[in-house]
């Protein structure tokens, strides 16, 4: 039961941790125009805006009605779960988050139950019960089995899209057998999935700082110090401005706290 208890917690710093990686957007500004456009591109244009205003408000607005015109509408269904589930992660009440993040996984359950071969619907059920979790208590949450639930989901997201925004399924999954307490941690396991996805995906940063961290614990000092300088000096990709947390932050700080003779005054790597 004390192992079940630890995994659940870890689900759930996983799920927190890896919200940089849940919600990659579109590219589409939001501006008058999209107004006139579809309402997929509405969404990820108001999308792009979530942390301000009445964005996420507007975008479940659109969502709704494009599912009560056609309730079989699964690119509303999952867009709809993924400002749930923002909500629900940026919600300091209890009560609410509980509301929300079940919001989350209803809209997520329900899209993945029409399109099981696309990856979004598995992706934002995984991550959104880690918020679920959370706002349960952590013995229900062992009663429910959601670890379980959670891997299953992240890695049915891994086998149908590993290249989902940046990468986001194996960054997850990585970051989850990192955390797992022992015997079940698998730092093995936690490397490849990273490697896989920084190898993929250059520029997701928030994946090198966690493969950092388990180059680091696995004894590779220098490899998780070039990790860290990487991200240190890169730009992130296009439209992930907003994740949280902000790799950049992560890295400057690890870097400061295991290497701080490679970090000058101005929170850059030094060369």
């Amino acid at each position: 039961m004390i192992s079940r208890v630890r995994v659940v917690r870890v689900l759930i710093s996983v799920a927190s941790a890896c919200l940089a990686v849940a919600v990659a957007g579109g590219a589409v500004g939001a501006d008058e125009t999209v107004r006139e456009s579809s309402p997929e591109a509405r969404m990820d244009a108001l999308w792009l805006h979530r942390d301000t205003g009445s964005a996420v408000q507007e975008l479940v607005l659109v969502a709704t009605g494009a599912v009560t015109t056609d309730p079989q509408d699964y690119e509303a269904e999952w867009r709809l779960a993924r400002a749930y589930f923002w909500v629900a992660y940026t919600q300091s009440n209890r009560v609410a988050k509980k509301a929300m993040a079940g919001k989350a996984m209803e809209w997520a359950e329900r899209a993945r139950a029409q399109r099981p071969n696309r990856v979004e619907a598995h992706y934002l059920y995984a991550i959104a019960i880690g918020q679920y979790a959370d706002t349960i208590g952590i013995v229900q949450a062992v009663m429910d089995g959601v670890a379980g639930k959670f891997e299953a989901e992240a890695r049915r997201a891994y086998e149908i899209d590993r290249d989902y925004s940046y990468g986001a399924p194996g960054t997850v999954l990585g970051r989850y057998y990192f955390m797992l307490p022992w015997p079940q941690r698998d730092l093995e396991l936690s490397r490849r999935y990273l490697e896989d996805v920084v190898a993929r995906h250059p520029s997701s940063l928030v994946a090198r700082c966690y493969l950092a961290e388990t180059y680091y614990e696995l004894g590779q000092r220098g490899k998780a110090r070039e990790q860290l300088a990487y991200v240190l000096t890169h730009d992130p990709a296009p439209g992930t401005e907003l994740d949280l947390p902000p790799p950049k932050v992560m890295a400057r700080e690890t870097m400061q706290r295991w290497f701080p003779d490679a970090v000058d005054v101005g929170g850059q790597a030094s060369r």
